[in-house]
């Protein structure tokens, strides 16, 4: 690839990045975070499933995420696949989680990401770099670094902690 390409797409690449910024829920002029208060009488009118950002979440069989944008949106849940090409979320995941980062509120299957994934509750395997769980771990984690609150099940890699009990290197079982 000659440099022109690679200059173009880098910054093809970061004006996206900071474009998303803009667009992320609770953000943006009509919101004031310090006073909680609607400086220019914007009124917000509830679309879709009556959420205040005017999403419609669904379930659906397959979900992708680029970047940080999930497809369907990040309200929905996959029961079925989906692909992460980067740290994208969806409320649920139920099935298998392949890519780079999965991230999710609830999970329950096999998540085999590269760099791992995070959610608050997790029930299944988990295989990558990183596994963070909120909540309870119901299931296997195997990776360098596998955290969650509670294990009922176990942990392999080079570093394991569950909060809520002794934790081992290598090998941590809970129940």
């Amino acid at each position: 690839m000659e440099f022109g390409k690679i200059a173009a797409l880098a910054v093809v690449l970061a004006t996206a990045a900071a474009a998303s910024a803009q667009f992320q829920p609770g953000a943006g002029v009509a919101n004031d975070p310090v006073n909680g208060s609607n400086p220019q009488d914007v009124v917000f009118v509830a679309r879709g499933a009556g959420n205040p950002y005017g999403y419609r979440s669904y379930d659906t069989p397959i979900g992708l995420t680029v970047l940080p944008w999930a497809a369907p949106n990040f309200e929905s849940s996959v029961k079925g696949v989906r692909f992460n090409f980067g740290w994208g979320h969806h409320v649920a995941m139920y099935g298998l989680d392949t890519g780079l980062f999965g991230v999710s509120d609830d999970f329950a299957g096999i998540s085999a990401t590269i760099l791992g994934s995070y959610t608050r509750d997790a029930a299944g395997i988990q295989v990558g770099l990183v596994n963070v769980v909120d909540g309870e771990t119901r299931g296997l984690q195997l990776g360098l670094v596998n955290y969650t609150e509670r294990l009922v099940g176990v942990q392999i890699g080079l570093i394991n902690f569950a909060a809520t009990q002794l934790t081992l290197p290598i090998i941590n079982v809970g129940w």
